[in-house]
Protein backbone atom coordinates (compact mmCIF):
# COMPACT_ATOMS: atom_id res chain seq x y z
CA UNK A 1 0.00 0.00 0.00
CA UNK A 2 2.67 2.16 1.15
CA UNK A 3 4.72 1.52 -2.14
CA UNK A 4 1.27 2.20 -3.80
CA UNK A 5 1.00 5.71 -2.70
CA UNK A 6 4.71 6.64 -3.40
CA UNK A 7 4.58 5.73 -6.90
CA UNK A 8 1.27 7.98 -7.21
CA UNK A 9 2.52 10.78 -5.65
CA UNK A 10 5.91 10.20 -7.95
CA UNK A 11 3.40 9.93 -11.08
CA UNK A 12 1.93 12.59 -10.05
CA UNK A 13 5.03 15.14 -9.65
CA UNK A 14 6.15 13.64 -13.05
CA UNK A 15 3.54 15.18 -14.59
CA UNK A 16 3.57 18.60 -13.57
CA UNK A 17 7.08 18.87 -14.33
CA UNK A 18 6.44 17.58 -17.55
CA UNK A 19 3.57 19.80 -17.82
CA UNK A 20 5.22 22.35 -16.81
CA UNK A 21 8.74 22.45 -19.13
CA UNK A 22 5.86 21.92 -21.73
CA UNK A 23 4.16 25.57 -21.17
CA UNK A 24 8.00 26.68 -20.57
CA UNK A 25 8.59 25.80 -24.11
CA UNK A 26 5.80 27.05 -25.39
CA UNK A 27 5.67 30.36 -23.71
CA UNK A 28 9.59 30.63 -25.02
CA UNK A 29 8.43 29.75 -28.78
CA UNK A 30 5.74 32.55 -28.42
CA UNK A 31 8.37 35.28 -27.03
CA UNK A 32 10.78 34.25 -30.17
CA UNK A 33 7.89 34.11 -33.07
CA UNK A 34 6.53 37.66 -31.92
CA UNK A 35 6.94 40.05 -34.99
CA UNK A 36 9.95 42.18 -34.88
CA UNK A 37 9.64 45.75 -36.48
CA UNK A 38 11.45 45.76 -40.12
CA UNK A 39 14.64 47.81 -40.53
CA UNK A 40 15.44 48.60 -44.30
CA UNK A 41 18.57 47.70 -46.23
CA UNK A 42 19.77 50.11 -48.82
CA UNK A 43 21.07 48.36 -52.16
CA UNK A 44 24.27 49.56 -51.44
CA UNK A 45 23.84 47.60 -48.15
CA UNK A 46 23.10 50.13 -45.38
CA UNK A 47 20.87 49.24 -42.55
CA UNK A 48 18.26 52.01 -41.29
CA UNK A 49 15.78 51.80 -38.62
CA UNK A 50 12.00 53.14 -39.45
CA UNK A 51 12.17 56.12 -37.57
CA UNK A 52 8.36 56.65 -36.95
CA UNK A 53 8.06 53.79 -34.06
CA UNK A 54 9.62 53.76 -30.77
CA UNK A 55 13.12 51.96 -30.25
CA UNK A 56 12.85 48.41 -30.30
CA UNK A 57 15.85 45.68 -29.49
CA UNK A 58 15.42 43.90 -32.49
CA UNK A 59 14.42 44.51 -35.87
CA UNK A 60 13.90 42.34 -39.03
CA UNK A 61 15.23 42.37 -42.80
CA UNK A 62 15.41 40.39 -45.26
CA UNK A 63 18.24 38.05 -47.08
CA UNK A 64 17.00 37.91 -50.62
CA UNK A 65 19.43 40.47 -51.57
CA UNK A 66 22.42 38.44 -50.26
CA UNK A 67 21.86 34.90 -52.26
CA UNK A 68 22.53 32.85 -49.40
CA UNK A 69 22.67 29.01 -50.30
CA UNK A 70 21.97 27.60 -47.09
CA UNK A 71 21.99 28.74 -43.17
CA UNK A 72 26.12 27.85 -42.58
CA UNK A 73 26.79 30.31 -45.23
CA UNK A 74 24.78 33.16 -43.99
CA UNK A 75 25.64 32.52 -40.72
CA UNK A 76 29.49 32.67 -41.57
CA UNK A 77 28.83 35.69 -43.86
CA UNK A 78 27.24 37.80 -40.76
CA UNK A 79 29.97 35.76 -38.56
CA UNK A 80 32.75 38.27 -40.51
CA UNK A 81 30.76 41.35 -39.80
CA UNK A 82 32.53 42.99 -36.98
CA UNK A 83 30.15 45.59 -35.68
CA UNK A 84 30.50 47.68 -32.61
CA UNK A 85 26.53 48.24 -30.34
CA UNK A 86 25.09 45.57 -32.87
CA UNK A 87 25.10 42.09 -34.11
CA UNK A 88 23.16 40.15 -36.66
CA UNK A 89 21.54 36.53 -36.44
CA UNK A 90 20.33 35.08 -39.87
CA UNK A 91 17.50 32.71 -39.66
CA UNK A 92 18.05 30.63 -43.38
CA UNK A 93 14.62 29.08 -43.30
CA UNK A 94 12.87 31.66 -42.31
CA UNK A 95 14.10 33.90 -45.01
CA UNK A 96 15.43 36.99 -42.85
CA UNK A 97 18.13 38.51 -40.25
CA UNK A 98 17.34 39.72 -37.28
CA UNK A 99 18.98 43.15 -36.39
CA UNK A 100 19.96 42.95 -32.80
CA UNK A 101 21.05 46.44 -30.21
CA UNK A 102 23.21 46.34 -27.63
CA UNK A 103 21.32 48.79 -25.79
CA UNK A 104 22.94 47.79 -22.70
CA UNK A 105 26.28 50.09 -23.99
CA UNK A 106 23.68 53.22 -25.43
CA UNK A 107 21.26 53.10 -22.81
CA UNK A 108 18.87 56.01 -23.97
CA UNK A 109 19.71 56.67 -27.51
CA UNK A 110 17.08 57.57 -29.60
CA UNK A 111 16.35 55.64 -33.49
CA UNK A 112 18.10 58.92 -34.80
CA UNK A 113 21.26 57.90 -32.76
CA UNK A 114 21.14 54.18 -33.58
CA UNK A 115 20.74 55.32 -37.42
CA UNK A 116 23.96 57.18 -37.29
CA UNK A 117 26.10 54.33 -35.89
CA UNK A 118 24.28 52.24 -38.04
CA UNK A 119 24.56 54.34 -41.32
CA UNK A 120 28.74 55.29 -39.93
CA UNK A 121 29.41 50.99 -39.67
CA UNK A 122 27.53 49.31 -42.39
CA UNK A 123 28.98 52.65 -45.12
CA UNK A 124 32.37 51.36 -43.71
CA UNK A 125 31.78 47.80 -43.55
CA UNK A 126 28.48 47.36 -46.24
CA UNK A 127 26.70 43.88 -45.55
CA UNK A 128 26.01 43.66 -49.43
CA UNK A 129 29.49 43.26 -51.21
Amino acid sequence: MKKQIISEVMSKKLLMFVSLLFAGVLFSAEMNAQAKPAASLSANGVLQLPANITLAPAYEFSLSSFGFDNQDEATNYFSSKEYNGFFIRPSFAQGKAILMLNTKIHPGWTVSEWNNLLNAQTTTTPLLN
